[in-house]
């Protein structure tokens, strides 16, 4: 966050891994996926940690540990759209996919996606102190539910939840 609190975005290509798995850790995931479940609408949620680079993504929290382990990876190249890549961890962007087309246009797993009753899709990148995403959160939920207000209010709710962690750890 900026010192006017607006998100830091964008960098270079790949990720920053310097101090990122210490301050990813110490993020209470749990409690931002319930704010979000109660306050926005959440089926699937999983934060991925960008390695290698910016190359591959693994698995540091999930609802759903029996479909999306975490430990599991995916590979940026293979797994998912350039439209993606660009938007979410070249740009630092949100991605908002409304509908069960989006998720099989971007993601190569939409139909596993699509079984657990969800349609439509956003990703909030989390970015480091230089502005490259470190991990990305990342929500499923029936077709529709994600519109640009649902869309704000879950990044202000991660945001507060990393800033959070941020503070807890100066602070200790």
């Amino acid at each position: 966050m900026t010192p006017n609190g607006e998100r830091v975005r964008g960098g270079q290509q790949g990720q920053s891994e310097q101090g990122g798995e210490t301050a990813l850790d110490a993020v209470d995931w749990a409690s931002i996926h319930h704010t979000i479940e109660e306050e926005v609408g959440v089926v699937l949620f999983t934060v991925l940690r960008f390695t290698q680079g910016g190359e591959v993504m693994e698995r540091i929290y999930s609802s759903h540990a029996d479909e999306y382990p975490v430990g599991g990876t995916k590979q940026v190249a293979t797994q998912v759209s350039p439209d993606w890549v660009a938007a979410c961890r070249d740009s630092g962007e949100p991605f908002l996919g409304s509908t069960p087309a989006d998720l099989d246009r971007i993601f190569d797993d939409a139909s596993t996606i699509k079984a657990l009753g969800c349609g439509s899709i956003l990703n909030v990148p989390i970015p480091g102190p230089d502005g490259v995403p470190l991990a990305t959160v990342n929500m499923c939920a029936p077709e529709g539910t994600y519109t640009p207000t649902a869309q704000e209010r879950a990044v202000q709710i991660i945001d507060t939840g990393v800033e959070s962690a941020k503070q807890q750890g100066a602070s200790a």
